[in-house]
Formats: C-alpha cells, sequence, structure tokens
C-alpha cells in the first residue's frame, strides 16, 4: 500500500507506480496519510478499484465535554413553537464505552420502545429500554480509575444487567483512548461471541484488524465527492472495510434482532468541504417528521438529533454528554473546545415494525344445573 502526503510533491514516477499498481492489481491505494483534525477526528482518503474515493473517518468523542467548551442547552420537555418538530420519547443516554455505539443504543432503544420490542430483551424496566440509563445501571471504574456510566445496550459487561459471561467490556476496554491490544489478547481468553450490544457489531473500542480503533473510537466510511456511501458499497468494498464499519454494525445489530434493514448509508452534509451531493437540512427534517431520528456526526464526536426549529436552522440534540437536550445550527459548530464542525450524518431505515401478537380471550363454557 502506497501513502502519498496531500501536503508534498511526489515524484512523477510515484504517481505513474501508484496508477499501475491500483489498476492491475485492484488494490485500494492510500492517498492521503491520516489528517488530525482534532485529538477526537481523523480523516484518511483511500482510492477504489474503480477509481472512487473513500474516505475514512475515525471519531473518538471524549466521555465529557472538554475542558471549557460550552454547549447551548434547551429545556425538556421542548415547547415547540410552530416552525419545529421534534420525536418524542426519544432515550438520553450518557456516554457508555464510545460515543457513537451510546448514539447508536439510544436509538434503538427509542425503536425498542416503539413496536421494535426485540431491541432490548433484558430485565431491567420490564424489558423495555428506559429513557436514562444511569436510573438503572450502576457506575464503573475502569482501571485508570476512571468512572464509566454503563448501559448494556451499548456495551455489555460480567456482571452488567445479569449477565453473567465477560462482554464487550470485559474483552476490548482499557482506558479511553487507549491503544495497546484489547484485555482478550493480552490474557489470552476467547473472545466473546460478538452480538450483545451496538459497540460489538460497530468495531467500536477493538484494536485487533481491521477495527485497529483506540478505546472509545469508531470508524465511518464516506465518499469523498458527497454521494451516499451506501451499505451495499461499504460491502462490495471488502471485508476490510464493512468489518470496520460503524454504519454496516448497526445494520447487522438491527438484523440480529430479526428486523429487515431498508436503507443504511454514511453521507456528508451538503457543502462539507466543499460537496455538492450532501445530505440536506431538508432531508433531515424529513426524517424527524417521519418519526426518525437521525445519527449526527460532527469533527469529533456523535449526537442523536431528534427534532429541529425552522425559524433559526437549529437541530435539536442528545450529546451522550448528560441528560439533557442541546441545539446546534445545521452546517454549524458544536462545542467551543475545540469548535466541532459538522460532519454528516448515518441514516439506517428500518422496515415496519412487527403488529403486536392478537391476544384472544380463552372462551367460556358456562355450566347450568337444572
Amino acid at each position: 500500500m502506497i501513502t502519498i502526503k496531500k501536503s508534498s510533491f511526489q515524484p512523477m514516477v510515484l504517481f505513474i507506480g501508484t496508477f499501475i499498481i491500483q489498476f492491475f492489481f485492484c488494490l485500494p491505494v492510500l492517498l492521503a496519510e491520516k489528517q488530525i483534525v482534532n485529538p477526537y477526528y481523523s480523516v484518511e482518503t483511500v482510492s477504489q478499484s474503480d477509481g472512487s474515493l473513500f474516505d475514512k473517518t475515525i471519531i473518538n468523542g471524549p466521555p465529557a465535554p472538554p475542558d471549557g467548551s460550552s454547549r447551548p442547552a434547551v429545556a425538556l420537555p421542548l415547547d415547540l413553537p410552530s416552525a419545529a418538530n421534534a420525536v418524542p420519547d426519544v432515550p438520553y443516554y450518557t456516554w457508555c464505552f464510545g460515543c457513537s455505539a451510546t448514539s447508536a443504543a439510544m436509538i434503538a432503544a427509542y425503536y425498542d420502545r416503539n413496536g421494535y420490542r426485540n431491541m432490548y430483551t433484558g430485565p431491567a424496566n420490564g424489558g423495555v429500554m428506559p429513557l436514562n440509563n444511569d436510573d438503572y445501571w450502576s457506575t464503573w471504574v475502569d482501571g485508570a480509575g476512571d468512572t464509566r456510566h454503563r448501559c448494556p445496550l451499548s456495551a455489555t459487561q460480567l456482571g452488567l444487567d445479569g449477565r453473567s459471561t465477560r462482554g464487550h467490556v470485559d474483552d476490548f476496554w482499557v482506558s479511553y483512548d487507549s491503544a495497546v491490544a484489547d484485555p482478550f489478547i493480552t490474557n489470552g481468553w476467547a473472545q466473546h461471541p460478538l452480538g450483545g450490544c451496538t459497540a460489538d457489531y460497530m468495531g467500536t473500542n477493538q484494536s485487533s484488524s481491521p477495527m485497529n480503533n483506540r478505546d472509545g473510537a469508531t470508524t465511518f466510511w464516506y465518499n469523498s465527492n458527497g454521494a451516499k456511501t451506501t451499505a451495499e458499497a461499504i460491502f462490495a468494498a471488502g471485508a476490510a472495510y464493512y468489518n470496520s464499519s460503524g454504519m454496516y454494525g448497526i445494520k447487522e445489530f438491527y438484523e440480529s434482532r430479526g428486523y429487515a434493514v431498508v436503507e443504511a448509508f454514511n453521507q456528508y452534509i451538503l457543502g462539507y468541504d466543499g460537496n455538492t451531493l450532501g445530505f440536506t437540512y431538508a432531508q433531515y427534517k424529513a426524517e424527524i417528521d417521519a418519526g426518525r431520528p437521525v445519527m449526527i456526526h460532527v469533527e469529533g464526536h456523535t449526537m442523536v438529533g431528534f427534532g429541529y426549529n425552522d425559524m433559526s436552522n437549529w437541530i435539536y440534540l442528545f450529546d451522550t454528554w448528560d441528560h439533557e437536550g442541546h441545539f446546534m445550527e445545521w452546517g454549524g459548530t458544536y462545542g467551543t473546545n475545540p469548535p466541532m464542525a459538522h460532519v454528516g450524518v448515518t441514516i439506517v431505515k428500518l422496515g415496519p415494525a412487527p403488529a403486536p401478537p392478537v391476544i384472544t380471550a380463552p372462551s367460556t363454557l358456562l355450566l347450568y344445573n337444572e
């Protein structure tokens, strides 16, 4: 694999050599070394065999707002003006072993509460995912001495929610931003069967190739030109792509619960990095109006968009850092240290919720004594 730095002049022979390798061997070729945008976000561009370009973005949003970073809040429940709309009943979870996995868990929990009852089948709250994870699951202190909030839909763990075997946290977590090998590797035990939580499927926290993620991080692939990066395209690109794709992992998570996924894609927002094919504010509003929360990515964090306000082009958010609602301008920035530009969205649409079972009353036989 040949790396070409964007910032330096490359001799013509390197360009020709790269073209020959790509053309004759159909190998993906890195066109840029990893660009570190801020401590929580990086990007590198990869050429595909058909000449298209994918951007590999890694989001490693911190467990708490960066020091000195401010975010505007809105009171809940929202007193909505006529120019606004919001999806009701969306859970608001605190950061649980990755902002992207936590955001995916919030959306899955919303569906669990609204007709898709197999998303969560544990004992808490009568088998229905609660609105607030901290009301049901205690915190835990990791090996670095840091307190972590917990949620079994985001990251399973031995002893959490009645689990009697090792889970995601036991096998993959060391400490936030750790790049050392996962505990199951260093301790020589068998990795747990993946499948119990969003982080399992999304590759979050997993050091093994092709994930290569630090603790807290998740990878998302985008078409560089702003077009949709569909689950089908990620699958066609090969195992290195779909096994490391957070979006594809969400699709697999839903399917593991027995639900059909009718569409799944990542997409830059219109105008990001100058693209003319991106996801628009109007499309976001259509998702909200249809009752579907949206995964929102900024440069260094993943959040859940659950509403909008047309008077100011606000989008309402749960940002995984508290249990409050927040907002940002569509296409703007979130936070202040550093300001994180709005990058894109992940959309995973489910087929219709299964009809509830029909319960018929047993017939009653009346006996009369004559």
